[in-house]
């Protein structure tokens, strides 16, 4: 098995991925260990990293090439950001580690950094305008995106660290200093009011952090920030919260690290700055950032997102990891979803919900390899706790449910939980995916495709499946039928298996 440690050298903190190469292109985390050393606090006055910087540097990179060590990694890559952009001594550190160490360090730009953000971004959301912004130690990148093309990017020399040495009053009132600060920076390059009112996706500890605390103050029933959102309101809600109370407070807020409480004021400030310049009201959180972009770009040179969709890509990716037959997969979910669209046209299903079906076909059987005994079960839960890209939380349950379906009552029990994420109706919605994906896995019962192709066909109060002439399919035919019931309660129609 081909892995990749990943070790991302920030100004804040230092970050190490172990990731675990698919044969597709995919990855999965094995491993992440952090240490907050604050190599931009160790940048003394004439520019220089000092000597306890180049020993703190040293000792956190041994310990994480230790652990690639016990994970027989195949590589390591190491990328430097602002605090070793900014010494000038950079090159005799680069040097003295590769001498100690073996490890050779990759200092990157600004714009690569930028960029890596976007390919992060671009590999694990669906986007199509934006504002990125990755809020880092020493440096902050901003990255607007048309069309789901970069089209201008630029790091700012202000970061979570660096702004915090700027005096500010206790409270919002410091909140405030730093704000104007940002907008003043912001405000210099013209991009960032080309497109106003587009949503901003923010990457980084800093805003992951602002997310998990809201996420904590509304009783969020997910400890997922990936595509998790915000509103402009509630952005500035929760960093008053923060603001109004001393940092030995903040040090016990639920979501908050406590080793960044001393820095998310500063921090938050710069993104409040950002949503006001670019006169956005949505914030969406990417949990993905430099590493997964220097996996993609330095691994498969993929810059702008995968050849296939991101939904598309992440399905087979969870899909190869929990060992499920993708030919049997893939031809559920051609018979599924030509039934539902066959929903769709007489107003039985929603056109919109073709992804939710996609993702729930796809891996409606995953947690065979669980346990067959209960399987729907482990389905559930591992499509919950997978990284399905491209689907929002609310779809992500609803897939999960549709694919683990047995009954409304057993449905509803696992995702009782869950519910707050629900609108009217989803439970109802998810029932109907649900049936139609175990009428495709029968039809699919021998994982032979003996049967080509279904038409779904509502005539009165009746739920006909027509099956190819000819088709020799008993087996099929049978286990169909004994989903009778499931129709009639889910459907209020008689299911008919008709050639």
């Amino acid at each position: 098995m081909d892995r990749t440690g990943i070790i991302d050298i920030g100004s804040n903190s230092m970050r190490l991925s172990i990731m675990q190469e698919f044969a597709n292109g995919g990855y999965y985390v094995l491993d992440e260990h952090k240490s907050s050393p604050r190599l931009f606090n160790e940048v003394g006055p004439s520019g220089e990293l000092t000597a306890r910087g180049i020993q703190e540097l040293t000792v956190h990179l041994r310990e994480f090439l230790s652990l690639c060590d016990a994970y027989e990694v195949n590589r390591v890559i190491a990328l430097g950001t602002a605090a070793l952009r900014a010494a000038t001594n950079a090159q005799s550190v680069v040097a003295e580690v590769k001498d100690s160490l073996g490890l050779e360090i990759e200092i990157i730009s600004g714009q690569e950094e930028a960029r890596l953000g976007y390919s992060a971004v671009m590999h694990t959301l669906t986007v199509q305008d934006a504002y990125l912004v990755d809020i880092g130690g020493g440096s902050t990148e901003v990255t607007l995106v048309r069309q789901g093309r970069l089209v201008a990017s630029y790091s700012f020399a202000l970061g979570a660290v660096t702004m915090s040495r700027v005096k500010a009053p206790a409270g919002t009132a410091g909140l405030a200093v730093w704000r104007q600060l940002a907008i003043d920076a912001f405000s210099q390059q013209g991009f960032i009011e080309l497109t106003p009112g587009i949503e901003v996706i923010g990457i980084g500890g800093t805003i992951r952090n602002i997310a998990r605390v809201h996420q904590m103050a509304v009783g969020y029933p997910l400890s997922m920030t990936h595509n998790y959102a915000m509103t402009g309101a509630q952005v500035e809600e929760t960093m008053r919260f923060l603001a109004n109370m001393p940092l030995s407070r903040r040090k016990k807020i639920e979501g908050l690290s406590r080793e960044r409480a001393d820095l998310i004021l500063p921090g938050g400030a710069i993104l409040l700055a950002l949503l006001s310049c670019t006169s956005s009201t949505r914030l969406r959180i990417s949990g993905r950032g430099l590493r997964d972009g220097a996996f993609y770009t330095r691994r498969f040179s993929e810059f702008a997102g995968p050849p296939g969709s991101v939904l598309d890509t992440s399905v087979l990716h969870t899909l190869q990891w929990f060992g499920g037959t993708e030919s049997h997969a893939r031809h559920v979910t051609a018979l599924a979803g030509q039934m539902f669209s066959a929903a769709v046209q007489v107003g039985l299903l929603p056109p919109q919900a073709v992804n939710i079906l996609y993702a729930a076909a796809m891996l409606h059987r995953v947690g065979v390899n669980v346990n067959y005994y209960h399987y729907d079960r482990h389905t559930f839960y591992l499509i919950m706790s997978s990284s399905i890209y491209g689907l929002t939380h609310r779809e992500i349950l609803l897939a999960a449910a549709a694919a683990s379906y047995k009954s409304r009552q057993k449905m509803r029990k696992l995702c009782s939980p869950y519910l707050s994420l629900c609108q009217d109706g989803d439970m109802d919605l998810a029932a109907r995916i649900g049936v139609l994906i175990r009428l495709a896995e029968t039809l699919d019962r021998r994982h032979s495709g003996r049967i080509p192709s279904v038409s779904l066909r509502l005539v009165d109060n009746r739920f006909e499946l027509w099956l190819p002439p000819g088709s020799e399919a008993q087996v099929e035919i049978s286990a169909t039928m004994a989903l009778a019931s499931h129709v009639k309660k889910v459907y209020g129609r008689n299911l008919e298996v008709c050639m």
